[in-house]
């Protein structure tokens, strides 16, 4: 049995969860914690994780799963510096993945029915993602009214016929992210042959090759308002 620690700080909350998986290839939820802490995810980190490893009797875990962006430019280099630290000190394996691809595997899972998220992003743009049957569709940087000029002609019905989740439904229009944070547990399961690798092979996972997914090239004006 490996034991997998996922944690997000990339945006508004903090999510921390662990994972067992089995011999049979089955995924089992440990412990998690989920919260909302637009301004203390660096604080909140440390002590969740704490939190959790104590809650899940473990002294280390075998994988760590990050979610490294889009998100706030702050958060994303909280949640992969850290991620970075405890993998080089535990000497395991890291594995990085977007941050919107473990949002809408979340809520797709949940609805069964394609679903966009959007994450405000500033500069009156939004981090913009959906998924439907054929996958993850996504990270873009983009304003809203452009959305379905970006979109491929051939998944423009999905959007157009989408659940729509969004942390700023008053910017960008969705149920409230901030009502139903997510869980890692359905992307966990999308990258079950990534996670077999990295655990069969930690070399090909190393700490240093988790990078920040900025997505934007400049956050110069990120503090300006919509």
């Amino acid at each position: 049995m490996k034991k997998i620690l996922f944690f997000d700080a990339t945006n508004q909350w903090v999510l921390v969860e662990s994972f067992h998986l089995t011999d049979k290839a089955d995924l089992e939820n440990v412990a998690s914690y989920s919260g909302i802490h637009p301004r203390e995810s660096s604080k909140v980190l440390i002590q969740e994780l704490q939190n959790i490893l104590k809650k899940s009797s473990w002294k280390k875990p075998d994988l760590i799963v990050c979610a490294l962006g889009p998100g706030s430019f702050t958060g994303l280099r909280i949640a992969v510096a850290t991620a970075r630290n405890l993998a080089q000190l535990w000497k395991i394996p890291a594995i990085g993945i977007d941050s919107l691809n473990v949002y809408t595997s979340f809520y797709f899972q949940e609805v069964g029915d394609p679903v966009v998220v959007a994450i405000e992003a500033k500069q009156k743009k939004i981090y913009f993602a959906m998924e439907d049957q054929r996958g993850f569709f996504g990270s873009i940087d983009v304003k809203p009214d452009d959305i379905i000029e970006r979109i491929p002609e051939d998944r423009l019905q999905t959007y157009l016929t989408s659940q729509k989740y969004s942390d700023n439904p008053a910017f960008f229009g969705g149920i409230s992210i901030l009502e139903n944070l997510p869980s890692a547990s359905s992307v966990i399961h999308q990258i079950g042959d990534r996670i077999e690798e990295a655990l069969e092979y930690p070399d090909r996972y190393p700490y240093w090759k988790l990078v920040p997914n900025y997505v934007r090239g400049t956050y110069v004006d990120e503090k300006s308002t919509v």
